[in-house]
């Protein structure tokens, strides 16, 4: 298993901030009928059951926002993945299909209302730490230019910041 540090100004922050990981060899595939059926019904119980009046009120999405305050970032502005996830389904945008990695990820996510990251472990240098984004840092999202990251919580290997629990 691979030691993630979170480092000390994050836990001071946000103190009540957990960490679980999971570690998996698994084979990408392009899709998978069975997991979008699986998604499908997710989404359903979720749009039956959540208004979007109700979504800063979930207990993990409240928390999101809270450790976004706490680090001087504006939770209406600056959204954790899971909440930006779940205002998309509740807008009727779905989800867009990547591929069976990526689509496992945001259901995990959705059904946990927890952010949740997939990072491939050939491509990162060990040591790898949970830190506060530096001043003017950024990272390349997927599918997306450059992520501005400071006062966020990043992940950072040896070489640079490569994830956050950011949308």
């Amino acid at each position: 298993m691979v030691k993630i540090a979170i480092r000390a100004d994050l836990s001071q922050a946000v103190p009540s901030l957990a960490l679980g990981c999971v570690s998996a060899n698994v084979t990408v595939e392009k899709q998978s009928e069975a997991l979008w059926l699986e998604i499908d019904q997710h989404l359903s119980h979720l749009t039956a059951s959540i208004k979007p009046d109700q979504i800063n009120s979930i207990p993990q999405i409240a928390a999101m926002r809270s450790a976004y305050k706490a680090l001087g970032k504006d939770p209406s502005r600056y959204r954790g993945s899971a909440e930006a996830l779940l205002r998309r389904v509740l807008s009727g945008k779905g989800l867009y299909q990547i591929n069976s990695v990526v689509d496992i990820n945001n259901l995990v996510s959705l059904e946990s209302l927890n952010p949740v990251g997939t990072y491939d472990m050939e491509k990162i240098t060990l040591p790898i730490e949970l830190r506060i984004g530096a001043a003017g840092e950024s990272y390349k999202g997927i599918g997306k230019d450059l992520i501005n990251i400071e006062n966020l919580p990043v992940f950072a290997d040896a070489n640079s910041a490569f994830g956050s629990p950011h949308q």
